[in-house]
C-alpha cells in the first residue's frame, strides 16, 4: 500500500515539451501545432504521455472541426454518444454547452466515468474549448490508478474478484424520471429511451488498462447501482467507502480552461467532475470521442 502514490516519473522527450500539472495525473504538451502534420515520432511521444499523465492538455490550438477531429482519431475510433446533438455537419463532432440563462444543476457534477453502462464504454474523450468564461468552469480530474494503489493489499485482495453493475437509470432512466423532471443536459437530445436507460451491464471492479497494464478502480457514483450478486444493503458500505477513498484530494487535478485548449483524458483510469461556478456566463466546448473495449480484469 501507498498512502500517497506518486504515479508520474520522469521521461526525456525530444519532439514535445511536457509539463506535469501534479506528480499524480495530467500535464500540458507544448512544441506542436495540431493544425500541422506531425511526425510519427512526435505522435508516439505523445501517446507516450498521454499514457503516462491520463490527462493531457494542448494550450493555444485555434483548430477547425476537421482538425479536431483528425487530431482525435489518432487515438482510436471515433464514435457518437445518441444522446448528445452535434455540430452542423459534422455527425462526431458534439456539443457541450450551456448558456448564460440556463438554470439549474450542471449535468457531470458527480465524480464519474462517461457512459460505463455501456458494453463498451468510450475509452477516451477529445474537447475542445470554444467558448469559455475568463475564470469558473474548470474540470477537475481523478486517477483511478491512485485510488487503487492506496488501498491495502488485504483489501485489494478482497475486492479483486467482484463486479460493478452499472446503468443509467438515475441520469435518464425510470430512477431519473420518478423525481418529476425531464433530461436537459448541456447540448442532449430529450427523446431518450426509458428502458435504454434501465438497462444494466455488469463490469469488473478491478481492471487492467490495456496499454500499461497497470490495475485501476472502475466504479463511479453516476452510474454504479450495486455489486453484482450482493443486495443493494450489502454493496452499500463497501461501495461508500470506495467513493470517498477514489475522491481523494491527492489524486486529482484541476484543469483550467482557456479558449482553444485541446484536452484529452483516459476515460478508463480517471474520473472527471464539472464544477459549476460560472452561472450567468456562456461555455461552449465541442468533443470527439474514442471507442473503448470492454473493461477487463
Amino acid at each position: 500500500m501507498d498512502a500517497h502514490p506518486v504515479l508520474v516519473h520522469p521521461r526525456a522527450y525530444r519532439h514535445i515539451e511536457v509539463r506535469p500539472l501534479t506528480g499524480v495525473l495530467g500535464a500540458e504538451i507544448f512544441g506542436v501545432d495540431l493544425r500541422e502534420s506531425l511526425a510519427p515520432e512526435a505522435w508516439d511521444e505523445i501517446r507516450q504521455a498521454f499514457a503516462d499523465h491520463q490527462v493531457i492538455l494542448f494550450p493555444d490550438q485555434p483548430v477547425s472541426h476537421e482538425q479536431h477531429l483528425a487530431f482525435a482519431r489518432n487515438f482510436g475510433q471515433v464514435i457518437r454518444l445518441p444522446q448528445l446533438h452535434n455540430v452542423d455537419g459534422y455527425p462526431e463532432v458534439q456539443i457541450i454547452r450551456r448558456l448564460a440563462t440556463d438554470n439549474g444543476r450542471v449535468v457531470g457534477e458527480n465524480w464519474h466515468a462517461d457512459s460505463t453502462y455501456l458494453d463498451e464504454p468510450p475509452g477516451a474523450v477529445v474537447m475542445r474549448a470554444v467558448d469559455v468564461p475568463p475564470y469558473g468552469g474548470d474540470t477537475g480530474f481523478l486517477s483511478m490508478y491512485a485510488a487503487y494503489q492506496a488501498l491495502s493489499p488485504a483489501f485489494q485482495e478482497m475486492i479483486a474478484p467482484l463486479n460493478i453493475v452499472h446503468s443509467a437509470t438515475r441520469i435518464f432512466g425510470s430512477a431519473y424520471l420518478a423525481q418529476g423532471r425531464k433530461f436537459n443536459a448541456s447540448g442532449a437530445k430529450t427523446d431518450l429511451d426509458v428502458a435504454a436507460g434501465d438497462r444494466e451491464v455488469s463490469h469488473p471492479l478491478v481492471c487492467t488498462h490495456a496499454r500499461s497494464g497497470r490495475k485501476f478502480l472502475y466504479l463511479n457514483k453516476t452510474y454504479s447501482q450495486r455489486i453484482e450478486g450482493f443486495t443493494n444493503e450489502e454493496s452499500a458500505p463497501i461501495m461508500a467507502y470506495l467513493h470517498d477513498h477514489c475522491a481523494r484530494f491527492d489524486f486529482s487535478c484541476r484543469v483550467r480552461w482557456h479558449k482553444d485548449q485541446i484536452l484529452i483524458w483516459d476515460n478508463r483510469c480517471t474520473m472527471h467532475r464539472a464544477i459549476p461556478d460560472y452561472a450567468g456566463q456562456d461555455r461552449f466546448m465541442t468533443r470527439v470521442t474514442i471507442a473503448g473495449a470492454r473493461p477487463a480484469r
